[in-house]
């Protein structure tokens, strides 16, 4: 008997209105929909983007990926998420994995597809891509990311001194992803760089209650909310 095709799609950033069309397409049609979930979340904020769009007897599947830096604790729940979804498989023709963003930037898919193809090699993968936050947060802000023969870097947040400094060397404009943690420290090194005049912070963007700064240092000591980047642009001249 043969699997179902289990399709990762990308989302967005948050607005339901940046969702493909081949993502819209594929969710008007599948039986399930999977939604990777931590303990802590209340409410998944993929799920909610894609609502509009899901057909009215789908089936909606949580798959616990939990916040932990222990890799065993990971790798566990990780390969649990794979054995649910080959089950999902062997029932329904048509199973979907939402993610914010795109599927295959630091996301949750990536792991679940590695340890899919473990389980159940033989499982049929699609994967539709979606808009990443830092694309929609440039749209928002107007600015370009990069221009002519300039660099880009996309770095998610713990970041060593050592590291910044090796990589400020070499890219004209920086991406920080995960910035809740760890928010002052990187203002540190920024204000002692030359990335420090052109710092923005975009959290929740696209969603109701988005909010950005072109004055992050403002911010020192707050709480940043998770879904937060920062970008970074070096002087010019």
């Amino acid at each position: 008997m043969g699997m179902g095709t289990l399709y990762g799609i990308g989302v967005g950033p948050g607005d339901s209105g940046l969702l493909t069309v081949k993502g819209r397409e594929i969710l008007g049609r599948s039986q399930v929909i999977c939604v990777p979930k931590s303990k802590t979340e209340r409410e998944s904020v993929a799920l909610s983007v894609v609502k509009p769009y899901l057909a009215e007897d789908a089936v909606v599947e949580e798959l616990l990926f939990p916040m932990s830096r222990d890799e065993a604790v990971l790798e566990a729940h990780w390969q649990e998420a794979a054995q649910a979804a080959a089950k999902l498989l062997e029932q329904y023709d048509s199973v979907a994995f939402l993610t914010i963003g795109d599927p295959l930037l630091y996301s949750t898919f990536g792991y679940l597809l590695k340890f899919l193809q473990q389980v159940a090699p033989q499982a049929p993968v699609e994967v539709v891509p979606g808009i990443s936050s830092f694309n929609a947060a440039a749209s928002l802000l107007r600015i370009p990311l990069v221009e002519q023969n300039e660099r880009l870097a996309v770095v998610p947040l713990p970041v060593a001194e050592k590291e910044f400094l090796g990589l400020s060397q070499y890219v004209d404009t920086v991406v920080f992803l995960k910035v809740s943690a760890g928010f002052d420290e990187l203002l540190d090194l920024l204000e002692a760089s030359e990335f420090a005049d052109e710092v923005y912070l975009v959290s929740r963007c696209g969603t109701g209650d988005e909010f950005w700064t072109n004055d992050p240092f403002s911010l020192r000591g707050q709480k940043i909310d998770y879904l937060s980047l920062l970008i970074a642009k070096r002087r010019k001249g």
